[in-house]
């Protein structure tokens, strides 16, 4: 199974390219940090339902304190009806974002949940669909993996032979002029073999090169058939992106919210427009002031009850 990933290796700049031994399994961690993603975008919605929850509770409550409070204040009539009247805006904003949790808890929750158990289904341990993308890679790497390790093979077998060389070439060059004729030539013959083993070390491991040059067949083969197993999984991520999407603008409903907040402002206009200043002030005039009717002493006569 594919190692795990992280956020950062989603968008960085890798140091190996895609067609390297065992690169796939970016291809592989992306898919299934996909279902991570998923996963977070769940766990955001819910925190913002959940404080909208308890905004609406706490909005519902100071507004039921206040009008409470309001029924036992005495104050003029239009003050007071505007003063309430902020009072129930705390209950329209209670709704309004008693319908944003609603959305979130009711169409977004919903859809992401389901989207994931569909396009993650898992066996015991793995992504059903991860194993399939890993399996894919896995037979068309190796026999390409085969050849890259029989390169590599090759080439340390030119460099021994060709350190073998040299040290020849050293040992030839330096030989004392007293040097046995048999030893001489002992050293001159394994110089001389030791240069064809490099000529052969050498032609197998430029030969074994030209089958991951450039427009060589074994290399175009491989190419072409990675590619088509990566662009699977472009596609799936595609669909992923896509469906992304589509919540961020199921999200634009938690937002439309105009209408209500018109609603809000009209009744709290409506009800402003008829605070009126010099009215609460007559009516105070008129029951409580020199407008009230006042009794005065008057002669009263005596009354015999008895």
């Amino acid at each position: 199974m594919a190692s795990n990933t992280t956020s950062a290796s989603m968008t960085g700049t890798p140091s190996h390219g895609f067609f390297e031994p065992l690169q796939y399994e970016r291809c592989i961690n992306r898919y299934e940090f996909g279902s991570e993603l998923i996963a977070h975008l769940s766990n955001m919605f819910e925190e913002r339902s959940n404080l909208e929850h308890t905004y609406v509770n706490a909005l519902r409550s100071w507004s039921r304190k206040w009008h409470g409070e309001l029924t036992k204040l005495s104050e003029y009539p239009s003050n007071k009806k505007v003063w309430d009247q902020i009072v129930s805006t705390g209950e329209q904003m209670a709704d309004i974002h008693q319908t944003i949790a609603s959305n979130l808890n009711d169409n977004i929750q919903p859809k992401l949940k389901q989207w994931r158990k569909d396009n993650y289904e898992k066996s015991i341990i793995n992504y059903k669909k991860s194993k399939e993308f890993e399996k894919e890679f896995e037979h068309i790497q190796k026999p390409w993996n085969k050849l890259l390790e029989s390169i590599h093979e090759a080439k340390q077998n030119y460099y021994k032979v060709a350190k073998l060389l040299k040290q020849a070439d050293e040992q030839k060059l330096s030989m004392p002029a007293e040097t046995p004729t048999e030893t001489q030539k002992q050293i001159v013959d394994n110089y001389i073999q030791l240069k064809l083993n490099v000529d052969t070390a050498r032609t197998k491991y430029q030969q074994l090169l030209h089958d991951v040059a450039p427009g060589a067949e074994p290399r175009q083969r491989y190419e072409a058939n990675m590619i088509e197993i990566f662009q699977r999984t472009q596609a799936f991520e595609k669909k992923r992106l896509d469906f992304f999407k589509e919540i961020f603008i199921e999200y634009i409903k938690t937002l439309q919210q105009q209408a209500v907040f018109n609603k809000m402002f009209d009744d709290y206009v409506r009800v402003l427009q008829t605070h009126n200043t010099q009215a609460d002030l007559d009516t105070w005039y008129n029951n409580h002031g020199p407008g009230s009717q006042s009794h005065y002493p008057v002669f009263d006569e005596f009354q015999d009850t008895i």
